[in-house]
């Protein structure tokens, strides 16, 4: 969708703290998380000849299956798009994605069904914010259980162990070895 292979994408460069459940704070050198990671976050890739490139604001972000906006929320350096999937685990938790520190794409609403690989926005841009963080995408994976589950899905919800198991994104996003759920 943005043309990484003309630029030569060879795998996504993670500092550490992007990674799931890890305790660094990256953007902020030494400094720790108050949690665990919840997700991972994407914001440089390596190329063929050893570059590192930033995929920066602008860049777009697709949908990875199809499923329903079930909520748009603002975060702290842009919106929060969740989307829910018509996949259930075997206790009929419902799998969510979140795209966390972009800008919806105009138009998008909860209920609308994006297709797989349709974007739902692109990386915001930071500048002119009071950011420490540059321009990255997040990325969280859930299971939420159906039954009880939050009556308003958001940032705080998925910090709701009882009801909300967050994976690991990578696995799926990068093929790497999966850490456990959080």
């Amino acid at each position: 969708m943005n043309n990484l292979d003309a630029a030569g994408f060879v795998a996504w460069d993670f500092l550490p703290g992007m990674r799931f459940g890890e305790r660094a704070a990256w953007w902020r050198e030494g400094a720790e998380r108050d949690l665990p990671h919840e997700g991972l976050d994407i914001g440089w890739f390596r190329t063929r000849d050893g570059r590192r490139l930033s995929l920066g604001a602008g860049a777009r972000v697709p949908v990875m299956w199809p499923g329903v906006v079930v909520a748009i929320t603002a975060d702290f350096l842009g919106r929060s798009v969740f989307v829910a999937h018509d996949r259930l685990d075997a206790e009929g938790r419902r799998l969510h994605t979140v795209y966390g520190h972009v800008d919806p794409r105009p138009g998008l609403a909860p209920g609308n069904p994006p297709r797989e690989g349709e974007e739902v926005g692109v990386i915001a841009d930071v500048s002119g914010r009071q950011a420490a963080v540059p321009p990255h995408l997040h990325v969280t994976i859930a299971l939420i259980a159906r039954e009880g589950g939050p009556a308003r899905l958001d940032w705080n919800a998925l910090g709701d162990r009882s009801r909300v198991i967050l994976l690991d994104p990578e696995p799926i996003l990068c093929g790497a070895p999966a850490s456990g759920p959080l």
